[in-house]
């Protein structure tokens, strides 16, 4: 099954043809790590702040479409032989919401994020959820997993990487045959709003790089959210954020 949409909503923002920003002359420059260092320490949940973040009920998840699809595919497969256990690597796991639900459903899961601190939290609300995520703190673009997975997420990181290929290349290498690579990044339908701007980010077409490597897989879900209104950062003006949203099978 395959689904391609573009989801729009109103947009007063140009384009930007090249998809990348960088920091003003007035804002001092940071890494990522440092970004999200700042922001997990703002709040206990800076992510996924509803009480069904763990839900593996995709029906709980009516504002996250990439999240639904990704839940229904993987109990489409829930009924074959676990033996040896089903594997899932995250890479840029933030707080662990992606990692944690996948613990809940079984997997074996391994969690890759920058931010120290994010990766404490992981470790912190696995435990509270009562199960075990293996948490490494590491940068993903020297990250060498090892042996293969049966899905490999990599939601909300790509955007911070220039060398995207060599990224879901690695990702491709270590999925097994007909397992699933679950992405998520900003797109360069709108341009990426100043306060992000103190990293560098560097936004995909929507027929861009990433499309176009996982052009011999099986496509499950592709679609694009334009100028969507961010509810996540509370601490942040109100701002917008397009984005490419795909979930490929491996042949």
């Amino acid at each position: 099954m395959t689904f391609r949409v573009a989801l729009h909503t109103n947009n007063a923002d140009m384009h930007d043809a090249t998809g990348r920003t960088m920091p003003t002359a007035t804002q001092e420059r940071i890494s990522v790590a440092e970004f999200f260092d700042q922001r997990y320490s703002l709040e206990r949940h800076y992510w996924w702040r509803e009480d069904y973040r763990y839900a593996t009920d995709p029906n709980l998840h009516a504002s996250s479409l990439i999240t639904q699809m990704t839940l229904r595919l993987l109990g489409e497969s829930s009924g074959r032989p676990a033996t040896p256990p089903l594997r899932a690597l995250d890479l840029g796991a933030g707080e662990g919401a992606d990692a944690i639900r996948l613990a809940l459903l079984g997997y074996d899961v391994d969690a890759v994020e920058v931010s120290e601190i994010g990766a404490k939290k992981i470790v912190e609300f696995a435990a509270d959820a009562g199960v075990h995520v293996n948490v490494q703190a590491a940068d993903i673009r020297s990250y060498r997993a090892h042996g293969e997975y049966d899905v490999v997420l990599c939601n909300g990181v790509l955007h911070y990487i220039e060398d995207k290929a060599s990224v879901v290349e690695a990702m491709q290498c270590v999925t097994r045959a007909g397992g699933l690579n679950v992405i998520s990044l900003w797109s360069t339908y709108t341009p990426v709003p100043r306060w992000h701007e103190k990293v560098p980010v560097f936004c995909d077409d929507e027929d861009g790089v990433v499309r176009k490597l996982y052009q011999d897989w099986k496509t499950e879900l592709m679609y694009f959210e334009r100028a969507k209104r961010e509810s996540a950062h509370s601490e942040m003006p109100d701002h917008t954020h397009s984005h490419i949203k795909l979930i490929a099978r491996k042949a």
